[in-house]
Formats: structure tokens, sequence, C-alpha cells
């Protein structure tokens, strides 16, 4: 089952047995558009070239999602950075919310409920149908941090993801979160693959943690202000 870094996020993101979400929203929002662009650098379709984003193949990601952005970043009128990019796909979060659920309820992975709020509001859960692809996923992911095992740059990526969107307690456990802090942040800073393509992969995910690192703490004090 080829689950790629927005699948892999989502899943991770939500609660088994709840069908919802447990990420914090605009943290989940840039993390999701992170993990659109990284995994389109994954396949070679986007790097970067200064400080802007430039598309390398119009190729199909053979993915509707994946393919729905490449084609917006390939048909807009000039290379743009980022930050912009991350705000702009951001703000399609609930799109890519629902793409994603779809295709996982497709694979037999997760399935729909409709719940009712007060007895009056229905809203879709999206509990497993599956378990066994995130728990595998998490297996791994535990078994990396706790045997310090080489790390894949797909694996370093996930990583960062987790992190960034503080879903560590979620996906590890609070104590093992606890336990794993330094080695997180150490597979963070100098996770990096030889070859060329691993290189500009790399450069991408660099300058990716750091704008949403600064428009994650952006947000969060201006909501605190308007508040």
């Amino acid at each position: 089952m080829n689950l790629n870094l927005v699948d892999q996020l989502t899943l991770l993101a939500l609660d088994d047995e709840k069908g919802s979400f447990v990420a914090d929203s605009f943290s989940f929002a840039y993390g999701l558009a992170g993990a659109i662009i990284l995994e389109l650098s994954l396949q070679d379709r986007i790097e970067i070239v200064g400080k802007k984003i430039k598309v390398r193949s119009k190729e199909s990601c053979n993915n509707a999602l994946l393919d729905y952005f490449l084609d917006k970043m390939s048909n807009s009128k000039k290379e743009r950075s980022i930050q912009t990019w991350v705000e702009n796909i951001g703000e399609k979060v609930s799109y890519i919310k629902e793409e994603t659920v779809d295709k996982l309820i497709l694979e037999g992975i997760l399935r729909r409920e409709e719940k009712k709020i007060l007895w009056i509001f229905s809203v879709d859960k999206f509990p497993a149908e599956n378990a066994k692809p995130e728990n595998l996923l998490r297996k791994r992911l535990n078994h990396i941090l706790l045997n310090d095992k080489d790390v894949n740059m797909h694996e370093i990526m996930l990583i960062s993801l987790i992190d960034m969107c503080e879903l560590n307690n979620e996906v590890y456990g609070k104590q093992r979160a606890k336990e794993y802090k330094k080695k997180i942040k150490a597979i963070i800073e100098k996770g990096q693959l030889s070859s060329e393509i691993g290189k500009a992969v790399k450069e991408i995910h660099d300058a990716l943690m750091a704008v949403i690192v600064v428009l994650i703490t952006t947000t969060a004090v201006t909501t605190s202000i308007s508040s």
C-alpha cells in the first residue's frame, strides 16, 4: 500500500476510535501544506532556485491532490517563494483533508461515520477500518527513535512534520515523546542523503521547516491579540 507524506500525516493526526483530528488546526494546515511540497520534491517535480520554488517536471504524480497543486505551481504567472506556497496551499486545508480522507476510505483504511451533536447537527467522523497500515507506520517510527536506526529522506520529513504539528505525544505516547525529544531534534538537524536529488530535497525541507515555524508563531500571536 503506497501512502505518501500527506496520507501518513493525516492518518497520524486522526484519533483511531473517535475518528476526529487531534492536531491543532493552524499547525496542521501548514503541516499538510508542507507535506504536499515535500512530497512533490521527493517525486522530483519541484526544486528551489534562489528562494523560490521552480517546477522541474509537469508529469503526473498519479495522485489527484498532488497533481492539483503541481498544476497550480506550473500555471502560476511567476515563480513564488516557499512561504507564499505554504500560505496558499494551507488555505485549502478543507480540500486537502477531504481528498486525502476519501482516498484512505477508498483504500479501506478509514471509514466514514455520521455523528449527531446535541441530536441536531451532523458531523462526519473517520475512524479506522483497517488499522494495520497506521500501526506499522507507528511501529517503524518508534523503532527508528528507540534504536537509533538510519532513516531515509521520506522518514526524516515525516518525523519533522509530526514534530512541527506537535503530534509527538499522539504518535509516540507522552512518555516516549519526552524521551525522544533530543533524538527527534538530531534527526531533523542532521538528516541528509548523499545523492544530488537528496541534497535538493533536503534544501526544500530545511527552508520549509523554517518558514512553517515562523507562520505558526505569527498566526498564534495574531490570534491571541485579536482574542
